[in-house]
């Protein structure tokens, strides 16, 4: 059995989680650590970051 552990939530983090967890074993367990304590990944967030849409 491996454990996997993910640093970073980000896309960059979220994308490495899935494709771990969908080419491992089902005994494997992956694990996401985060410096927050919440999880905010909206696909539109980069559009904000380039000043083309509004926060809200």
């Amino acid at each position: 059995m491996s454990r996997v552990v993910v640093l970073g939530s980000g896309i960059a983090g979220h994308t490495a989680a899935s494709f771990v967890r969908r080419w491992l074993p089902r005994a494997d367990t992956v694990t996401v650590v985060s410096p927050v304590d919440r999880y905010n990944w909206v696909p539109s967030n980069i559009w904000v970051g380039v000043g083309l849409m509004q926060p809200h």
